[in-house]
């Protein structure tokens, strides 16, 4: 027992992912004891960052709004940074919104300890010592690979259940949390709960005004193109 828990927790790319899949384990009981496992939708959508003069007047009652702009049609959107656009890609490939995203990120995460720990059962790299940690890289590409062929038949199986993803969920008028800062050139993650299920979606920042981490903000609509909703803060 005692070189199973060594083993788990040494060296230190063990830890890491041993520590990491504890988290979810955790995650995963208190879904269960809440009475709710559906997990953390993810729409993961390119960034469109719009640059607009905007006139919106709102009427914010319970979970309501009330939306009149005014756009410049002649407005082009920008196109998504580089990083941001290799990221969104690697969430669509992971499955995410066809398989909730803290079902994705576990899958991932168990794929990734897996692979630690059968990794690390070579001497070489448990002399590596801290530096065993580089090994995380070449296993996470692999755990990437792995996680997209395991969720093909999982978001399959869920949508014969009835699981539709975000698309089926109106958020316009929903208020809930910021998870990330945003600003007119940087897209996040807010976190609102729908039906006692917490649900995290991709925003940006309707009139182009910074939102920091842990703002509540409402949702005021969504992308006609993507699944990014835009939002303000909530005053």
């Amino acid at each position: 027992m005692k070189d199973i828990i060594h083993h788990l927790f040494f060296p230190v790319s063990n830890a890491i992912m041993t520590v990491l899949m504890i988290i979810s384990v955790i995650y995963w009981l208190f879904s269960a004891l809440m009475g709710g496992l559906d997990g953390i939708g993810i729409d993961a959508q390119p960034d469109v960052d719009v640059d607009v003069d905007v006139d919106t007047n709102f009427d914010l009652q319970q979970n309501h709004v009330d939306i009149v702009h005014d756009k410049d049609p002649d407005i082009d959107e920008p196109t998504l940074s580089h990083e941001s656009n290799l990221f969104i890609k690697l969430l669509h490939y992971m499955n995410v919104g066809q398989v909730p995203f803290m079902m994705v990120l576990t899958i991932f995460k168990f794929f990734t300890w897996a692979g630690s720990l059968l990794t690390t059962i070579s001497p070489h790299i448990i002399k590596l010592g801290n530096w065993s940690i580089i090994i995380l890289i070449p296993l996470a590409i692999v755990a990437i690979i792995l996680t997209h062929y395991v969720t093909l038949p999982l978001g399959n199986f869920l949508k014969k259940t009835g699981y539709h993803g975000d698309e089926s969920i109106d958020f316009i008028g929903r208020e809930g949390l910021m998870q990330s800062s945003i600003d007119t050139d940087k897209h996040g993650i807010m976190q609102l709960v729908v039906d006692q299920d917490p649900i995290k979606i991709m925003v940006a920042s309707w009139d182009g005004e910074p939102i920091q981490f842990g703002d509540r903000v409402y949702v005021i609509e969504r992308s006609k193109t993507t699944n990014l909703y835009y939002v303000v803060k909530r005053m």
